[in-house]
């Protein structure tokens, strides 16, 4: 039993601190962005396991998960959850993050 999934995207963009540059001027120096996928899920009987998650595996694909069981049972008796998922970061151009 899985209902609608929405996929989105969150960004950052990656900069080191704010650099003088004269008088009251300053420049944030930048140097691309992160890009992670979010996934929302309405009702889904499946959740990820532990091993999904990068804290506890180098090779999980997921940096944060969150999860509420819904008070609702499927005919075959099965738990239903709602809840986000946060995809580790892919790395990007900072031309690329919207309103850029």
């Amino acid at each position: 039993m899985n209902g609608k999934a929405y996929k989105s995207y969150s960004y950052r963009l990656r900069a080191t601190g704010i650099t003088p540059v004269g008088g009251l001027r300053y420049v944030l120096q930048t140097f691309g962005g992160d890009r992670h996928t979010v996934m929302t899920y309405e009702a889904t009987t499946t959740i990820n396991d532990s091993l999904d998650m990068a804290g506890a595996d180098p090779s999980g694909i997921y940096i944060s998960a969150n999860w509420n069981r819904l008070p609702y049972l499927t005919e075959d008796c099965k738990q239903i959850f709602s809840g986000t998922t946060i995809s580790k970061p892919s790395f990007i151009d900072e031309r690329l993050i919207p309103g850029n």
